[in-house]
């Protein structure tokens, strides 16, 4: 029915001219490259200077926009391209701040917004910045071209996503929550992904999200002069804990959207592979397809609970044997799974009564999944397969997190999908080294925005 209803809509809606791309794409390249070069790295944020400039750019355009400031040096920005009110907003919404880049691992300055053979380089290219700025020029592709539209449009541009949004999307919605309902909130999260599960480009768009639990586990030994080494020191105990670790392959566990998304690719892969690859948490009847799965870190995540090592201290001087070590673990766990029942797998697999597990930080998102039968979803679907027709659209999980969480836990269905098309080696560039947006997804980015708003202005 939505998709009839979308149809519909589109039918009705007069013929227009394309909008002039290669402009927008030039436009929105020079955006971008100034957006990049103001530092919102967070720790401490400091987007207030980016939400400014992003007022100005659409003052440029007769939008205007409100800034609200959430703390000193932090902001968040919501403009309105008011509509005939005949539907419930759709927000775009997209964050400010970035992760810290160390400049030596660069072959750019992290902060230059250069742009240079295809691309514009910096952090906050793929993540967020980028898309925020195929967001802002698909809605002023909207705008100029004068069309009305039955809803009011937003773009919400929000602090402290790399942390806990407590100054950002967590502010909007506990201080402004009628300035931010909306039918739908289109985020960050899937993307169009080459070369990992099926032959065709995959675009998933995520529904749902890993839980994130944050652990530190502590060992303790026996310390002494470095002169006389201990096989029981601390970062022996620590070393020997994290090499089971390291060595644990967590159970495969499909949670409702996974077996949907794995059953549409499955089906376009062989005969039978739509049962098969739904069935990955299946011994018998998923081996197979669960081992090509899980050889990708990316896809491995979506079939299973993570961890990641993220740190590790221990010793005072090279000649002392420390009696305590401590390590840092980054857990992901999938929408359905308990930290609890986690923990106690995770003590059993140390199985050390000298190892410590402390839980620092646990951000569940226990909210139902997004779901699929929403105009929204299919007016991103329609405008997927005109601008990729090669691709397969389902709906997906982030193993990440992202601001989706603070809309979903008030009823309001949120979606993760910038318009990036790329391989593996690509989104590990996302809080990686050499982070960069080529201008062919730039152009993609934008037209996908304008062509979504056009089927929901529509309606």
């Amino acid at each position: 029915m939505v998709r009839l209803l979308v149809l519909a809509a589109l039918v009705a809606a007069p013929a227009w001219a394309e909008p002039d791309w290669e402009a927008l794409t030039g436009e929105a390249a020079q955006v971008l490259s100034q957006y990049v070069r103001i530092d919102t790295t967070n720790p401490p944020g400091n987007e207030l200077a980016a939400a400014r400039f992003l007022e100005q750019v659409l003052a440029r355009n007769g939008i205007g926009a409100t800034v609200y400031q959430s703390a000193e040096n932090r902001g968040n920005l919501l403009a309105r391209l008011p509509g005939r009110g005949r539907a419930q907003p759709i927000i775009l919404l997209h964050h400010m701040d970035v992760v810290p880049a160390a400049e030596a691992d660069w072959s750019f300055e992290p902060l230059s917004g250069e742009i240079s053979d295809g691309f514009v380089h910096g952090r906050g290219t793929l993540d967020d910045k980028g898309p925020g700025v195929m967001q802002l020029m698909g809605l002023l592709a909207h705008q100029r071209q004068g069309r009305a539209c039955g809803r009011d449009l937003v773009l919400l541009a929000v602090a402290d996503e790399e942390v806990d949004g407590v100054a950002g999307v967590r502010f909007m919605v506990e201080r402004y929550p009628e300035q931010v309902r909306a039918a739908a909130v289109w985020n960050e999260g899937g993307a169009s992904v080459e070369g990992i599960v099926a032959e065709r480009p995959v675009n998933s768009i995520a529904v749902t999200e890993k839980n994130s639990l944050w652990i530190t586990i502590v060992a303790v030994g026996e310390g002494g002069h470095g002169s006389a080494p201990s096989p029981d020191g601390a970062i022996n105990v620590l070393t020997a804990a994290l090499t089971r670790i390291a060595a644990w392959e967590t159970p495969i566990h499909l949670v409702p959207a996974m077996r949907t998304l794995f059953r549409r690719l499955g089906s376009t892969m062989f005969p039978g592979g739509g049962f098969l690859m739904s069935h990955l948490d299946q011994p018998l009847l998923g081996r197979v397809a669960a081992k090509r799965v899980t050889q990708d870190r990316l896809t491995n995540g979506l079939v299973r609970n993570t961890i990641a090592l993220t740190g590790i201290r221990g010793g005072l001087k090279h000649n002392i044997i420390p009696n305590r070590a401590e390590a840092d673990l980054d857990v992901r766990l999938l929408p359905d799974q308990e930290p609890k029942e986690f923990l106690a797998q995770l003590q059993r697999v140390i199985d050390d009564p000298r190892v410590t597990i402390m839980p620092v930080q646990y951000m569940p998102r226990l909210q139902p999944a997004s779901p699929a039968e929403t105009p929204f979803f299919a007016a991103l679907e329609r405008a997927l397969g005109a601008r990729l027709p090669a691709g397969i659209t389902v709906p997906g999980m982030l193993t990440g997190s992202s601001d989706c969480t603070a809309f979903r836990a008030v009823g309001t269905p949120c979606y993760g999908y910038s318009p990036i098309v790329g391989s593996s080696e690509l989104l590990r560039r996302i809080h990686g080294p050499d982070e960069r947006l080529s201008l062919a997804n730039l152009r993609l980015g934008i037209q996908v925005t304008y062509d979504v708003l056009q089927t929901l202005c529509a309606e």
